[in-house]
């Protein structure tokens, strides 16, 4: 029977949709890969990647819901830098876990928007291996990766997967405040 590796960049997910104020359902994700891999018989493991900053309470529930609708959560401390800006990627942690399983499956499903795997995603095909892009809809997903996979899924038309949960929102980088909407931007003048 062959495999299926469904790889989740949920920093790239979870900012894009926040973004927008819309809610992803991870479980919709599942059932959607479940059903196109049933047709073809193939045997699925789903893995996410979750960077997380200690005592973030909201980005642990997703860590304990992924867990819970059956995903493998790689998860990482986010790392701050001495300019106080702030590392919160798994681009990294995602490929390695990717090419370590690369030799066991015949699918790769990777559910992001990030143009930085098309060379993960050339490595993979020159290997006989299917690529499939799950990604963040028109203007959220890197071209090239859309060209580089054999396929592409826009996340938001997965039934179930996009919800409108709460108003659009600034995002904001993990760890740092939102702007006092009462002050004007930084990039923006007052009028005199």
């Amino acid at each position: 029977m062959s495999q299926v590796g469904v790889f989740v960049d949920a920093q790239n997910v979870q900012e894009t949709f926040e973004r927008q104020g819309k809610e992803v359902r991870y479980d919709a994700i599942i059932r959607h890969v479940l059903v196109m891999c049933h047709r073809e018989k193939h045997e699925c493991k789903f893995i996410a990647f979750v960077p997380y900053i200690r005592d973030d309470e909201r980005r642990q529930r997703l860590i304990d819901a992924l867990s819970f609708q059956g995903y493998r959560v790689v998860s990482k401390l986010v790392r701050e830098r001495p300019d106080g800006s702030i590392k919160a990627n798994m681009d990294i942690e995602m490929t390695l876990e990717i090419l370590s399983m690369a030799d066991n499956l015949t699918d790769v499903i990777l559910v992001t928007g990030d143009g930085d795997f098309c060379a993960l995603v050339d490595w993979l095909s020159k290997r006989g291996k299917r690529v499939i892009a799950i990604g963040l809809g028109r203007g959220y997903t890197s071209v090239e990766l859309i060209r580089a996979c054999d396929d592409y899924i826009n996340l938001d038309e997965i039934e179930g997967a996009v919800k409108n949960q709460f108003p659009a929102r600034e995002w904001v980088e993990p760890g740092r405040a939102p702007l006092d909407p009462t002050r004007p931007r930084p990039e923006t003048r007052s009028a005199p």
